[in-house]
């Protein structure tokens, strides 16, 4: 099975987390604590993408035998 290790949430997104239980019976929740600065010229797909590749990054050390879900979100009007 895909999910045979425990999965880790490195969100504190109360939407982002009822959205994941809607998907896996069980999960556990850490917070990654980095600064969520948009980069000069960095366009906002890539801050997205490094920001939850930089959320599971800074979690996955304190659960190496765990699957760690990094996300972020980002609204683009215009």
């Amino acid at each position: 099975m895909l999910l045979s290790l425990p999965l880790v949430l490195a969100s504190a997104s109360p939407r982002r987390q009822q959205m994941l239980g809607q998907l896996v019976e069980t999960f556990q929740v850490a917070v990654a604590n980095i600064p969520e600065q948009r980069q000069v010229g960095e366009v906002p797909k890539d801050y997205v993408d490094r920001l939850a590749r930089q959320k599971a990054e800074a979690v996955a050390p304190q659960f190496p035998d765990h699957w760690v879900l990094g996300s972020d979100t980002i609204v683009v009007a215009g």
